[in-house]
């Protein structure tokens, strides 16, 4: 083969190796998180935050709907592009995220599933771009924390009323 054909051939393996490396392939949204879910409460802690009380207060109440690939807060629908999970430590948790610990959210586990939906940055509350609820610690059944902008909510599951 003569040299300038296995230059061009080991030049196109290496543009497809490269490209097969920059492209990840979306994890499933887990089965836990998909629903619906009501913001209940601030949760107090001690890290840096980009949002004041008043930003973030109005939040507690709203709803948030996991789909596998969107997620809907506010009447606002946001495309997913990527969903990355990993079990996080609290250590792992406090170093990431400017302080806030585990002990802060009331999670009383070593560790626990953290989901990372990826998308397009968002304007949905004017406050930033940052869109509530892309970041979710699932603390048990029927709970999760998520975060915008420094702020942790907990998020229950919505009960049903009885008859």
């Amino acid at each position: 083969m003569p040299w300038g054909t296995t230059a061009r051939t080991a030049a196109c393996i290496a543009l497809v190796a490269t490209t097969m490396a920059a492209t990840t392939s979306s994890e499933p949204l887990p089965s836990q998180l998909a629903g619906t879910w009501r913001i209940t409460r601030v949760l107090p802690t001690k890290n840096t935050a980009c949002w004041s009380d008043e930003q973030a207060r109005p939040l507690v109440g709203s709803t948030l709907t996991y789909r596998a690939n969107a997620m809907r807060w506010r009447g606002g629908q946001v495309p997913l592009e990527d969903i990355n999970t990993r079990q996080v430590t609290d250590r792992e948790f406090r170093k990431e995220n400017a302080g806030a610990d585990f002990e802060q959210l009331g999670i009383h586990s070593p560790k626990v599933l953290e989901v990372d939906l990826q998308h397009e940055d968002a304007d949905i509350t004017g406050a930033s771009t940052e869109v509530p609820g892309d970041s979710v610690l699932l603390v048990g059944p029927g709970r999760i924390v998520v975060s915008a902008c420094g702020v942790y909510f907990e998020a229950m599951r919505p009960t049903r009323a009885k008859n």
